[in-house]
């Protein structure tokens, strides 16, 4: 048993260390190359869901304050320290308290939550539930929240005529 419990202990250093490398590289890359990256049509909808559910929200509530210091103060209270990754990260439970906190916890499930961040930011690898430990940089879910990103990935996943 203490066998399989070193193993154990290393499987999920080394998870752990994969996820950190993952999203310090997508920490660090410019937003537009962030942007660029095709999401299918699930996540695409779910992302401009996240969005509306958000603009809905400023435009009541924060009419007078910048779009894009809304979009920070979202993505400063959606984020939370990961003592074990020891780097600022978003992660479901993250966006499901802030839209619980501006009431609209009920308009967003979980799993379209999770599947934005499946998609989107680093899972650990090997994990049963790895879909459900997801997390993505402070960076990307400000890109994913603007204004930019919602236009320009709105028209990749329209029907060619």
């Amino acid at each position: 048993t203490d066998n399989n419990r070193q193993s154990t202990i290393i499987k999920s250093k080394t998870m752990i260390s994969i996820a950190i490398s993952s999203l310090r590289t997508a920490a660090a890359a410019p937003a537009y190359k962030i942007a660029q990256r095709h999401l299918s049509m699930t996540c695409t909808q779910s992302v401009h869901k996240l969005n509306c559910i958000l603009e809905e929200y400023r435009t009541k509530n924060y009419a007078q304050t910048f779009p894009r210091r809304f979009q920070k103060d979202i993505v400063k209270a959606a984020t939370i320290n990961s003592r074990q990754l020891n780097i600022q990260a978003v992660s479901a439970e993250g966006i499901e308290n802030v839209l619980h906190n501006i009431g609209a916890g009920h308009r967003m499930s979980r799993s379209e939550i999770e599947g934005i961040l499946s998609e989107v930011g680093a899972c650990p690898v090997g994990d049963e539930e790895s879909d459900n430990n997801c997390v993505i940089s402070s960076n990307q879910m400000l890109d994913l929240i603007s204004k930019t990103w919602e236009d320009h990935h709105h028209g990749l996943n329209q029907p060619m005529a």
